[in-house]
């Protein structure tokens, strides 16, 4: 059956996070949220320019014996408490048609971006691209790690509200991290690069020294991509050709099983999660020009930073190529 492009859908992440709702039209996002999240401990020092902090009333060189004031009252230390706190601010849809679900935010985004967080010295000066970026919260959350960022998507309004939430953030990305945002349709890839993209505005399309970027980078995000079975076929299609290509690359991606009840089979089924699975098992069994590819779930044990329902049906995959000499 044919699946209905006209019908709204609505991300239920908004049960979650609070959220502004802006003057709507039809031709910009409708939202706002602040996304708050807490930092792993090790990185607590290094994002300190934009943590608050309680101020340190203790005695460094306390050895564990009781300090006296002049009026000699016991002098009370304690520890430092730091909120080890940050805030991302996102422009978004609240609900929109299928075929414009980039511009909401889903929760597969929140647990890649806590597996970005928890993987933070993976991602420490590394290449990233993100594929289906939709809004740019992903994206976001490796620049405050990375080298840089390839930010992809497709059509105009989800490039200039990527581009916008980047901009938005800049105080707490700081200019350590490059950010490129740039139309990549998975459906033309294998085809001519100048091909890759409709985009009207020559900012978004991709030139020569782009792709060179995009064939030189390590490590791929990809979130809540998978829910159209053309759509799957056109990004697994993708991600061979670009993890075909040197360097080895490795693929962390997050999706839900969404079920739904079918009559035809009077029971519960998840067809989009099915049609995922038979094509990670064609990559497995796939051998390119002495490419490999190894596939397998993350278990999704690792903290939380940001706030959601991290629900068993929420997956954390990893794609890893290798590349024989």
């Amino acid at each position: 059956m044919e699946r209905d492009v006209s019908d709204k859908v609505l991300s239920d992440v908004h049960v979650f996070t609070p959220h502004e709702t802006l003057p709507d039209t039809d031709e910009s996002v409708n939202t706002v949220t602040r996304f708050n999240f807490s930092l792993p401990p090790d990185v607590q020092r290094e994002l300190s320019p934009g943590i608050s902090s309680e101020k340190d009333t203790s005695n460094p060189d306390d050895d564990g014996e009781l300090l006296f004031d002049e009026d000699g009252d016991v002098v009370v230390t304690r520890k430092p408490v730091t909120e080890n706190k940050l805030v991302i601010t996102i422009e978004h849809m609240m609900e929109t048609k299928l075929d414009d679900v980039g511009l909401q935010v889903w929760q597969g985004c929140l647990l890649l971006c806590d597996f970005v967080l928890h993987l933070h010295t993976k991602f420490k000066a590394s290449r990233v691209v993100d594929l289906g970026a939709g809004v740019g919260l992903t994206s976001i959350v490796a620049g405050l790690f990375a080298e840089s960022v390839l930010v992809t998507d497709v059509g105009e309004m989800i490039l200039r509200t990527s581009e916008s939430n980047i901009a938005l953030n800049k105080p707490l990305l700081g200019e350590d991290c490059t950010f490129l945002v740039k139309e990549l349709n998975w459906l033309k890839f294998c085809g001519p690069k100048d091909s890759y993209s409709d985009a009207r505005s020559s900012r978004f399309q991709m030139t020569e020294d782009d792709h060179t970027l995009l064939d030189g980078v390590s490590l791929i995000l990809a979130a809540e991509v998978i829910y159209d079975p053309d759509l799957t076929d056109a990004f697994f299609s993708t991600v061979k050709q670009l993890m075909s290509r040197p360097p080895a690359k490795t693929l962390y991606m997050t999706l839900e099983k969404r079920l739904v009840f079918s009559l035809a089979d009077l029971d519960v089924v998840s067809p989009a999660y099915e049609h995922f699975q038979e094509k990670m098992e064609e990559l497995l069994a796939l051998s390119l020009d002495g490419v490999t590819f190894h596939c397998c779930q993350v278990p999704c044990d690792f903290p939380q930073y940001f706030t959601y329902d991290r629900h068993k049906h929420l997956e954390l995959w990893q794609i890893t190529s290798s590349l024989s000499d």
